[in-house]
């Protein structure tokens, strides 16, 4: 894949990401971030299950490429989503959810520049939002019947474990609540997730063999939707304990919640969302996506980076509606 620059020269995506030199920014440690948009192919519906794909951009939102081809018309029986894409920096391979088989969504694997697309795991019911290890050689994701769990595979597609439901055959539904989005710790050893085992959705931790079941947030209303830093000493996740989502960040404790964002003085569409929080590789900066519309009508997702002190907040994706871009996921490259 080969694209033109806004200043006429050619740009080859993942030669940047493996080649710090090639990289069209001011430091190959800012990284590129993944999305999934239906800019292609936008629905009126506002969902379809059949026209996403994934594309990659630079930080500033410019040096777009598609990565995907699936998507097409509602009414293509041959099209297919491909969304919600994390890279291994170690292993240099995309994983991401696509239902290009019988129309429910498993992980897969692919090349950095989209080849060579290949089945990681496929379980009943579907599997959603893969995310490495910071070695590569595993990935979590939750499963798709409901109630849902957190699992984890290897790189091969082998090892397949239930941490939230231990001993349940996989896509079996859960037994304590719906947990779903995990998120492996750069450390290794703690993966964070989602789960509504205690009423409403609020964010937990265990540890990468199942033991250790920690709940981290306890606030009014819903906690999603966790991101580690690079570091590993803080997590970003979306909350709507004010009203409204927005994005906040905790030490990786739980102690410390603050709120980063506030869009509180803009429209607000009556499928008001503001979630999917990813860091930069130097932890500096976020990544998340906000809907945006007129007040009270249905809006659509674009992509928005913030810096980490809650400062700077700036669209980065500007699709025409009704399309949408979002599920950003910010590549967790350095040129070490």
């Amino acid at each position: 894949m080969v694209i033109v620059t806004p200043t006429g020269g050619l740009f080859e995506p993942w030669k940047a990401w493996s080649t710090a030199p090639l990289a069209p920014q001011d430091s190959a440690n800012t990284g590129f971030i993944f999305f999934t948009s239906d800019r292609a192919f936008p629905s009126e519906a506002g969902i379809c299950n059949n026209c996403e794909d994934i594309y990659v951009m630079a930080p500033d939102g410019t040096y777009r490429a598609r990565l995907t081809h699936g998507g097409g018309l509602r009414d293509d029986t041959a099209a297919y989503n491909s969304s919600a894409a994390d890279w291994s920096h170690s292993k240099k391979l995309v994983a991401f959810q696509t239902n290009r088989i019988d129309r429910v969504p498993q992980i897969f694997l692919m090349n950095v520049d989209g080849s060579d697309p290949r089945l990681l795991i496929s379980i009943q019911g579907g599997a959603s939002f893969p995310s490495f290890s910071q070695s590569g050689n595993d990935l979590c994701f939750h499963g798709q019947t409901t109630p849902r769990d957190i699992y984890t595979v290897d790189v091969h597609g082998t090892a397949v474990t239930n941490l939230t439901s231990p001993g349940q055959v996989p896509g079996e539904p859960g037994a304590n609540g719906d947990n779903i989005r995990c998120d492996w710790s750069p450390k290794g050893d703690v993966l964070a997730f989602t789960s509504s085992r205690d009423g409403n959705q609020e964010i937990y931790v265990i540890n990468a063999d199942g033991t250790g079941l920690r709940r981290l947030t306890a606030a009014a209303g819903n906690d999603a939707n966790p991101a580690f830093s690079p570091k590993g000493d803080l997590i970003a996740f979306e909350s709507n304990r004010d009203g409204t989502p927005e994005i906040y960040v905790m030490k990786a404790d739980g102690s410390a919640q603050e709120r980063l964002t506030d869009f509180s003085a803009e429209p607000t569409p009556s499928n008001v969302n503001v979630t999917k929080p990813t860091w930069s590789p130097l932890g500096d900066r976020l990544a998340f996506h906000r809907r945006i519309g007129v007040q009270d009508k249905r809006g659509h997702l674009e992509v928005y980076t913030i810096n980490a002190d809650g400062t700077n907040a700036s669209q980065i994706t500007f699709t025409a509606s009704p399309g949408f871009s979002g599920f950003p996921s910010w590549a967790k490259w350095s040129a070490r």
